[in-house]
C-alpha cells in the first residue's frame, strides 16, 4: 500500500513548481504525494496551519527573501516538518544558512526523480539528505576547518564570536542580500531607509537583521558594525571618517 504524503513546494518560479509538482504527482512505487505550492511565505504558513504537511521543498533564492528565513517561519508553525532546501546554486553559505535555520537537507534542482524520492524517504525516516554535489562541498568545508592552522592542535572550532573570526569567515556566513543590508546598517540607515533603497518590505529587512545577529553571535547593531569592519565593508582611517564600501 502506498504511503500518502502531503508536501509543500515554495519557489518563485512557476516552471520549477510545475515541474516538481508533476514529478511528485507521478510519484513512486510506495509513496502517493498530495502537492501544495506557492511563491511566498504567507501562503506557505497558511498551508501549514490548515494541512498536516510532512515535507517542504524550499527554494533558497526567493524574490525578496532567502530560504533560511522561510524555513525558520515554517518550523515555527510546524516544528516537525522536514524541510529540504533546493537551489540552482551550490554555494557553501547557502547550504549553511539552510542548515542553521533547521533544514534537514539541501539539493540542487538538477536532481533526478529517483534521487529526490529517496531523499524524501530519508527525511521522513528521521535522517538528513544532501545531493552528491552538496555533500562534496560540505566535506571540503569540514576538511578545511580540520586542517586550518588555528585548529591544528585543538580540533574543529565552529565558534561564531566576532572577535575570534577573521573577515573572510564572517563574510562566508552571510548571503549576498545580508551583505547588502549589513552595509546599509554600517552606514547608519534605519530599517525603513534600507527597505526603500533595496526595494524590500520593512519586515523582510528586520528578519534579515535578526538572522545576522544569530549567525554572527552579535548582541546588537554595534556588533553588526564590528562585523562590517572586519569584512571590509567599512574602511577605517585615523585621518578621515569611516567610509562605507558599496556592495555590488
Amino acid at each position: 500500500m502506498r504511503k500518502n504524503v502531503k508536501i509543500l513546494i515554495v519557489d518563485d518560479h512557476p516552471m520549477v513548481r510545475d515541474g516538481l509538482k508533476t514529478m511528485l504527482e507521478i510519484g513512486c512505487e510506495d509513496m502517493n504525494f498530495t502537492v501544495f505550492d506557492t511563491d511566498n511565505t504567507d501562503d506557505a504558513v497558511e498551508f501549514l496551519k490548515n494541512e498536516k504537511m510532512k515535507v517542504a521543498l524550499v527554494d533558497y533564492q526567493l524574490i525578496d527573501l532567502d530560504g533560511a528565513l522561510v524555513t525558520a517561519a515554517l518550523l515555527e508553525v510546524n516544528p516537525k516538518i522536514c524541510i529540504l532546501g533546493i537551489s540552482n546554486y551550490n554555494e557553501i553559505n547557502h547550504v549553511q544558512d539552510m542548515i542553521m535555520a533547521g533544514a534537514k537537507g539541501y539539493t540542487l534542482k538538477n536532481i533526478s526523480s529517483d534521487n529526490l524520492f529517496n531523499g524524501i524517504k530519508i527525511l521522513l525516516n528521521g535522517g538528513t539528505f544532501f545531493s552528491p554535489e552538496v555533500a562534496h562541498l560540505l566535506a571540503n568545508q569540514y576538511y578545511k576547518k580540520l586542517t586550518s592552522k588555528s585548529n591544528k592542535n585543538k580540533g574543529p572550532n565552529f565558534s561564531t564570536n566576532i572577535d575570534q573570526i577573521d573577515g573572510n569567515e564572517l563574510a562566508e556566513k552571510l548571503s549576498r542580500r545580508e551583505i547588502e543590508i549589513l552595509t546599509c546598517i554600517a552606514n547608519e540607515m534605519t530599517n525603513e531607509e534600507i527597505a526603500d533603497k533595496l526595494e524590500l518590505s520593512k519586515r523582510t529587512v528586520d528578519n534579515h537583521r535578526q538572522n545576522m545577529l544569530k549567525k554572527l553571535n552579535a548582541k546588537n547593531s554595534m556588533g553588526l558594525v564590528l562585523a562590517a569592519i572586519k569584512i571590509g565593508l567599512i574602511n577605517v582611517s585615523k585621518k578621515n571618517k569611516s567610509s562605507i564600501r558599496e556592495t555590488s
